[in-house]
């Protein structure tokens, strides 16, 4: 009995050191993790309502940030580990070995499954790494504060919605009003009938101001409400538009097309415009899926709410 605790606990040992590569440990659920900072104090558990930056890479390829998509940290509220069933999330793996102020990279090894989601353009991967910054640890009053804030959102956006549902009649017959708009706008421009409506940007886009509108100047990153209706320029076929939704979409200045993302800058909140976007600045030489053809030169009807 004695030789074989020893064994066992030689055994304990020699797994320890096999899992440690300089700070790098591999936890109970497979996972490779490195704390840069090992922090003095309780440790993120269960229950937490925790603000984390996260930047997950494939290789050297940044594919999401919290900072970059979402301006910042996000707050998320830590399960009970009874909820994960099967893979335990990597995130979540390291964040329970993490006090505030941490700062974490968790390496997640790919399995065949996960494998199947990553493009090939990634070349091999073998694991997932998260570079995670435990930012501060919520405590009772803040978490009171924060739901407070979103119970509000929430409402804010529920009528919204509400507001919407009852405008779309209205919203739908104004795209038939529109589509005949576009229609009539891109036959002028075949046959040269604009005269010096027509403008041109340094980047050589050309469009017409319908309205400037009276709210303030649109700059990048903004989110604004939009409507749109966009049809093939050379043909005139519609490919998308906001109007049969019911309703505008919220959508970043920046994070469009190249011609989208400048249209929308040369009005102002409540502004509407025509742009006649060429295809190097719309959806290049490999057009996109949904009815946009290679090298497709597009016109867009673009109207923001105030």
């Amino acid at each position: 009995m004695r030789n074989f605790l020893i064994l066992a606990v030689a055994a304990l040992a020699l797994t320890q050191i096999a899992c440690k590569k300089g700070d790098r440990i591999t936890t109970a659920h497979g996972n490779g993790f490195i704390n840069h900072t090992n922090k003095s104090g309780t440790k993120i558990k269960s229950g937490d309502l925790v603000s984390i930056n996260v930047y997950t890479w494939v290789n050297d390829s940044l594919v999401q940030s919290t900072i970059r998509d979402n301006g910042g940290p996000r707050d998320i509220q830590i399960p009970d580990t009874a909820a994960f069933r099967g893979r335990f999330p990597a995130v979540f793996d390291g964040l329970f070995q993490m006090t505030e102020g941490d700062s974490a990279t968790i390496y997640q090894p790919l399995d065949s499954v996960m494998k199947k989601g990553i493009p090939p353009s990634f070349g091999e991967v073998k694991e997932i790494r998260y570079d995670i910054v435990a930012v501060n640890v919520l405590d009772d009053t803040e978490k009171k504060s924060r739901e407070t804030e979103e119970a509000a959102k929430q409402a804010i956006e529920e009528q919204k919605m509400q507001e919407a549902q009852k405008n779309a009649p209205m919203v739908k017959a104004r795209g038939i009003e529109v589509a005949a708009l576009v229609k009539s706008t891109l036959a002028s421009y075949k046959g040269n009938k604009l005269g010096d409506k027509l403008q041109k940007t340094g980047a050589g886009m050309e469009y017409i101001i319908l309205e400037k509108g009276t709210g303030a100047p649109i700059k990048d990153k903004d989110e604004v409400p939009t409507h749109y209706y966009g049809v093939l320029k050379a043909d005139g076929k519609m490919f998308d538009n906001s109007f049969d939704r019911g309703q505008s979409l919220p959508f970043t200045v920046g994070a469009m097309i190249p011609g989208f993302n400048e249209g929308m800058k040369l009005i102002n909140r409540g502004g509407k415009a025509i742009l006649f976007i060429p295809y190097a600045l719309a959806y290049g030489e490999q057009g996109s899926p949904g009815g946009i053809p290679p090298k497709s030169d597009l016109v867009f009807y673009l109207e923001v709410e105030p």
